[in-house]
């Protein structure tokens, strides 16, 4: 379990810079910020729903892995690249990016 304390604070750091003005800084276009946002914040609700459960990091994985798969049949680019840095933040946190 404090595996998974470790990567909620490394993660939820990322996400919280994010929110804090990375976004707004490294996207100008408001409509396309706020669909990433919205995909940010679910994969936040997300891992603290997997946090704590004894395979909680291969089930984020896949989970972020498979919301990936939808969003780019559906061409919804902006989720795509807010997984691709959900997906990056995440396995940095998680010792394998």
């Amino acid at each position: 379990m404090s595996e998974d304390i470790g990567v909620t604070a490394c993660f939820s750091q990322r996400v919280g810079a994010w929110f804090a003005g990375e976004g707004r800084a490294s996207v100008s276009d408001p409509v396309h910020l706020r669909q990433m946002n919205m995909a940010i914040a679910l994969a936040a609700s997300r891992w603290n729903e997997f946090a704590g459960d004894p395979d909680a990091v291969p089930r984020m994985r896949a989970w972020l892995v498979e919301v990936r798969r939808r969003a780019v049949e559906r061409k919804a680019h902006a989720r795509v690249e807010a997984i691709d840095r959900a997906r990056a933040w995440f396995d940095s946190c998680a010792g394998t990016g």
